[in-house]
């Protein structure tokens, strides 16, 4: 009888490993905004605010000893410049430029640019790393975070210098969310540190960070479904107030009871008015096309709003999950709730950073992202597109911020705020016009004549606009023609009173007229609104001296002087 041959046995064949590639999704994050927005590197300052806050307070943020100081006061108060107007407590924002002023100081704007993309980095970073702790793959944490990287509504936080405070509020934001998670998850007593610090961060970056603490109850209510969680630590609460009170008190210190909610209008006129901004805040997340350095609401703005309000109703209902879907609106609205709060300025877009953070993780949640893959061919074209368009929209809206004439013109047009960019772009050929020594009188000529221009177009467009007539009567004042400057400076006293620049202009008119006498009411005039203006305790000084009455004379020299030194004192205490 034959043997059978036995035949080995089959092996099964091991599946050959999927290669992982997510380790290499924060470096096509770092990639795609370092190519992005490495074209700022070289931009100048705007003179918005970014000349305030750096080049004219280089002496301050040069010098680290400096930093408990930015504590104690308002962000935007300069060394030796007396003033009562105290605005706004930014203290980790003035902390930020000075490390950066510590490379080369405020000589050039490199490293304030370097460093402003290096924060909006961080902060795509840390988005990423929290799509994945809610739950999303690998691949959706990337496509989101690049959607957000180079999402057009960013640009003006990214590409203005100041704008870096809406980044570091969100990098703060997103560093307290992920304490606040791993402490719940993990119970380390590290993460609760980090959520607290970083907490206390954004209240000392930008006063809407007292709004996080709705945040954190909104996460824990309906996000992880514990709000007992706070009942069961309920030290945290206790911790929370602690922080905000302390906050709080050195805030009201600083600003010395200037702080005003709605600028002292009342508050519901003003967020009545402001309402429509909501809209054109909406409208730029989903159609970033009427991008503008002075948004305001125009029909433009009203329709794309209207257009990206249903689209996002759209998308937001993908999301199953009501509560996250709550939890996900409540993040973008709260934050967008101050903007209501800001009367008579433009819709600025850098106000949507952190907002549009709540958007993303919402649309983290939605079913068609939920088991995200390259296999989904589909949904690859529409985000790939989707990103492509984004990026192409960024590359063509950069050249805006070169520099302060390309950033000023183009709010000029398309904007109900382009007759105060006119006055500004007038603004800034008046300062050639003063400051600029390699002019020649030809050359000299045309600048003024050009700030002449733009404040007249100014005019045109809204002849109550703040500075128009005043900037428009220097403009005649120094062209050789003082009578008809005069009707100019006079209107802009009835529009707007509380400018002090048409009462000095007045002033001088009158002094120059040989008519001293009706300059008087205008110099004391200016004390009453700002009691550091030394230019009217010197005019008067003087007058008085002429005309014999010495004693007023010394009174209002001697008000000088003491102002004097006290300026060189607190300038004195910061070199």
């Amino acid at each position: 009888m034959a043997q059978q041959k036995t035949m080995p046995p089959k092996t099964a064949s091991k599946a050959k490993p999927k290669a992982d590639y997510s380790r290499w999704y924060p470096i096509i994050l770092v990639i795609m905004v370092f190519v992005l927005y490495g074209t700022t590197l070289h931009n100048q300052y705007l003179k918005m605010d970014d000349t305030d806050l750096i080049v004219d307070n280089e002496v301050f943020i040069k010098h680290l000893k400096n930093i408990p100081q930015a504590f104690r006061q308002s962000c935007f108060e300069i060394p030796g410049h007396l003033t009562d107007n105290k605005s706004y407590y930014r203290p980790m924002l003035i902390v930020s430029f000075m490390m950066d002023a510590q490379v080369h100081g405020a000589r050039g704007s490199v490293t304030f640019h370097f460093m402003n993309i290096l924060y909006h980095l961080l902060a795509c970073l840390l988005l990423y790393y929290l799509l994945l702790k809610l739950g999303s793959n690998a691949l959706t944490a990337l496509a989101l975070s690049l959607l957000f990287a180079v999402h057009p509504v960013n640009i003006h936080a990214v590409a203005w210098i100041p704008g870096r405070n809406d980044i570091l509020l969100t990098i703060f934001a997103l560093l307290s969310v992920h304490g606040l998670i791993d402490y719940y998850k993990k119970g380390d007593q590290k993460y609760l540190t980090l959520h607290f610090v970083a907490y206390a961060a954004a209240l000392f970056t930008k006063e809407s960070g007292v709004i996080l603490l709705t945040l954190y109850f909104a996460f824990m209510w309906l996000w992880m479904r514990d709000l007992a969680f706070y009942k069961r630590k309920w030290f945290i609460p206790v911790i929370y107030v602690a922080i905000t009170a302390i906050w709080y008190l050195a805030m009201t210190s600083a600003l010395k009871g200037m702080e005003k909610i709605g600028g002292g209008d009342p508050i519901m006129n003003v967020v009545i008015h402001n309402m429509p901004y909501m809209l054109l805040y909406i409208g730029k997340i989903l159609l970033p096309f009427n991008l503008n350095v002075m948004p305001g609401v125009d029909t433009m703005a009203i329709v794309l709003g209207c257009i990206s309000l249903i689209g996002l109703a759209y998308i937001v209902l993908q999301i199953k999950d009501i509560r996250k879907l709550l939890f996900c609106l409540f993040w973008f609205f709260i934050f967008l709730a101050p903007t209501l709060l800001v009367p008579e300025l433009p819709a600025y877009e850098h106000r949507d950073y952190l907002p549009l953070i709540g958007l993303i993780v919402g649309v983290s949640q939605a079913g068609f992202l939920k088991n995200f893959s390259l296999k989904n061919r589909k949904l690859v074209y529409v985000l790939g597109g989707i990103i492509v368009v984004f990026i192409i929209l960024v590359a063509m809206r950069l050249p805006v911020y070169v520099n302060r004439f390309t950033f000023w013109t183009d709010g000029t047009e398309g904007t109900p705020f382009a007759a105060s960019a006119d006055v500004n772009v007038g603004q800034l050929y008046q300062d050639m016009f003063d400051n600029d020594p390699d002019m020649n009188p030809a050359q000299k000529k045309e600048t003024l004549k050009n700030a002449g221009d733009w404040n007249h177009k100014a005019l045109m467009v809204d002849s109550t606009t703040l500075r128009g007539n005043n900037n428009y009567g220097a403009y005649l004042y120094l062209s050789g023609h003082p009578d008809d400057a005069l009707p100019y400076f006079l209107k802009e006293i009835k529009y707007h009173p509380t400018n002090d620049d048409p009462y000095k202009n007045v002033g001088i008119y009158y002094k120059d007229k040989g008519e001293p006498q009706k300059s008087v009411w205008y110099w004391e005039k200016l004390i009453q609104m700002n009691r550091y203006y030394l230019t009217a305790y010197e005019e008067l000084g003087n007058y008085y001296a002429r005309t014999g009455d010495l004693a007023k004379a010394a009174m209002y020299r001697d008000q000088e002087k003491t102002l004097t030194e006290e300026a060189q004192k607190n300038y004195n205490k910061i070199k």
